[in-house]
């Protein structure tokens, strides 16, 4: 049964959580787990993690699995890997993948992927591509990742040519990887006119390999018109290069970061430590760090202990 059109107290939930009430949703949903309701469990597990509360989504969906509900594993492998459990997260997939859950083996091949376990990767996205629950540019990314250049290659073209645009861009980004700038220009352009806005970032990197900076600056500023966070960055580090004081440079790496590139705080952070803003940079340095920012982190540090002197 569609969720919209479940009765009783867990479809008012969820028909609260489409709704954007997170508060009702969430009291509904709880109301429907104390009284029993079928899937209740699973379903306020999956709002905590939406809320970025998968802490407490562990044990909410832990009792829905203890109660019968298996659905419920592959959520729970989700908040356990959020919280950094990776052992706990890769049991609950392969229970999952064990009982035919064909999502569950996508979801696995991304967390190896995540802890450089390759090889495992690569073999899950093999069948889950095969099937269709996992896009062919995940696959040919681990693939590229692997060395095996060529059928990444293939892949990402049989990724683009079913409409997948981020396919596009990582193709334009592995032809630039292989150095075959031409080739790399026209995919990244072709990307861009499908709607593919990360790979003006690519475009201009490639523009700047053939020194043709003034058109490089030209595509950051389009991306940039179109609020892409990578352009903005891209962007503010080469006017920060031509001119360590620039005004719109600390705007561009400030915007950059409204728009989710999370690592423009750390290059914001280093513009204004190098024009002694100290404290300004201190903030900027933290805010990426709270993000996990491992370059802010250590920024930031390096920050303090100048400040002990």
């Amino acid at each position: 049964m569609a969720d919209e059109q479940r009765s009783g107290i867990l479809g008012e939930g969820l028909r609260a959580q489409q709704a954007g009430d997170h508060g009702e949703a969430e009291r509904l949903l709880r109301q429907a787990v104390a009284e029993g309701e079928a899937d209740a469990g699973y379903y306020l597990g999956e709002l905590l993690i939406e809320l970025d509360r998968s802490g407490e989504a562990i044990d909410v969906l832990r009792g829905a699995v203890d109660d019968g509900d298996l659905d419920a594993l592959i959520p729970l492998g989700n908040a356990l890997w959020d919280q950094g459990d990776v052992a706990g997260a890769e049991a609950n997939y392969r229970e999952a993948a064990d009982r035919g859950e064909l999502a569950a083996g996508h979801n696995l091949g991304l967390l190896l992927y995540d802890v450089g376990r390759l090889e495992e990767a690569i073999a899950l996205w093999r069948t889950t591509v095969a099937i269709g629950e996992t896009e062919h540019r995940l696959l040919a990314n681990a693939l590229a990742d692997s060395g095996d250049v060529e059928e990444a290659e293939a892949l990402f073209r049989q990724g683009a040519a079913t409409g997948d645009v981020e396919a596009l861009v990582d193709l334009g980004a592995l032809l630039q990887d292989e150095s075959r700038l031409d080739e790399a220009e026209t995919i990244l352009r072709e990307a861009i006119a499908a709607g593919g806005v990360e790979a003006y970032a690519f475009l201009a990197s490639v523009l700047r390999l053939e020194e043709r900076v003034e058109e490089a600056e030209a595509v950051l500023r389009e991306g940039a018109d179109r609020q892409v966070a990578t352009a903005e960055t891209q962007l503010a580090n080469h006017l920060s290069d031509i001119d360590p004081g620039s005004v719109e440079a600390e705007s561009l790496y400030r915007r950059a970061a409204e728009h989710g590139d999370d690592e423009a705080y750390n290059n914001l952070g280093v513009l204004l430590w190098d024009q002694g803003r100290i404290d300004a940079a201190e903030e900027a340095f933290r805010a990426g760090a709270a993000l996990g920012d491992d370059l802010a982190v250590a920024n930031l540090a390096g920050l303090l202990e100048e400040r002990r002197g």
